[in-house]
């Protein structure tokens, strides 16, 4: 009892200057942190109900093709954007291609909102996309960008990778062979990368976006997107 009361008060008394910056992305995008991410599939559910997503190669595809030209490109330019003090929601959302995407970062913000302001005393704007809600509280906790970008971007592609395993299904050893081909990719991204701002926006993964408008329509569905 004296050990959770001695949490407590370090909680309350917001003291987390202690904190390393790992450990707090560790927490952030642990899925311990309930922004309920595994509810959704960013299309891939009905790309695999529509048997375009079959095996590992054509996940790695879908992994290269969101993170070079589609969603994880622009979030990170979001972040970056917002890092730098300018205020993209508005931007953010109008970016969304489908209403279920708008639903999916309008959601995971607000579910990250909440635990911000209960459990780690910082407030939030209700109605932030979650890659502004993710970046403000980099922000507020000092840590640096590349390692926030570093973090999100791995936690976005390892549950796309879940789904994956699930659905397809892929085995253990498939997922990780993914994320190791993800990895690999990320270096990449990160040296080209440092030079992008609101100007290099753009949408090139088109089975992505297109798929997550299809996914509304689909009879049977296990994700929300």
């Amino acid at each position: 009892m004296e050990l959770e009361g001695h949490m407590a008060i370090n909680i309350n008394s917001n003291k987390f200057s202690s904190f390393e910056p790992h450990q707090i992305l560790q927490a952030w995008f642990s899925s311990s942190f309930p922004i309920g991410s595994y509810v959704y599939s960013h299309g891939l559910e009905a790309m695999i109900e529509n048997k375009l997503v079959t095996n590992k190669k054509d996940v790695i595809d879908f992994i290269e093709s969101t993170l070079f030209v589609g969603t994880c490109r622009n979030e990170y330019i979001f972040l970056k954007s917002t890092y730098n003090g300018t205020d993209v929601n508005d931007l953010v959302l109008a970016n969304c291609p489908s209403k279920e995407r708008h639903i999916e970062t309008l959601q995971m913000g607000d579910a990250f909102r909440k635990i911000m302001k209960e459990s780690w005393n910082f407030n939030i704007d209700k109605k932030t996309s979650f890659p502004v809600c993710v970046a403000k509280a980099g922000l507020r906790f000092n840590i640096p960008f590349r390692e926030l970008s570093d973090f999100y971007m791995q936690s976005f592609i390892t549950n796309l990778i879940n789904v994956c395993v699930k659905h397809v299904p892929l085995s253990q050893k498939d997922g990780q062979d993914c994320l190791l081909a993800f990895l690999g990719m990320l270096k990449e991204f990160n040296v080209t990368a440092q030079k992008y701002n609101l100007d290099d926006l753009s949408g090139l993964s088109f089975y992505g976006d297109i798929y997550s408008m299809k996914h509304e329509k689909l009879s049977s569905r296990v994700y929300v997107t």
